[in-house]
């Protein structure tokens, strides 16, 4: 089910001129069947928030933009992008973690 979520929402996107990159939806789909509902939702945020333009401009190591949100209590996702010179976003992969409490 998630799949189909998903496949309908990275569609809807990228008419909003997201770009996503191969290794992006290899992940994403071999690993959404097993995600929980939760997972689904801030993953649909996260891009609300980028396309809003609401991130930080903080640079991780390879020099792409981040935006996180957290999940439940001790999880989080984070969405790695660029923005593109014609104002397209490529977003690069994502992470699912655990916040160490």
């Amino acid at each position: 089910m998630h799949l189909e979520v998903i496949n309908r929402f990275i569609e809807e996107y990228e008419q909003y001129r997201f770009i996503f990159s191969n290794d992006f939806l290899s992940k994403i789909h071999n690993e959404c069947e097993s995600w929980k509902n939760d997972w689904v939702q801030v993953l649909k945020k996260l891009l609300r928030h980028i396309r809003r333009g609401e991130y930080s401009s903080v640079l991780d190591k390879k020099g792409r933009l981040q935006i996180t949100n957290p999940i439940v209590k001790n999880q989080y996702m984070t969405i790695y992008f660029n923005q593109q010179t014609n104002g397209s976003y490529y977003i690069d992969n994502f992470k699912i973690g655990f916040i160490n409490i």
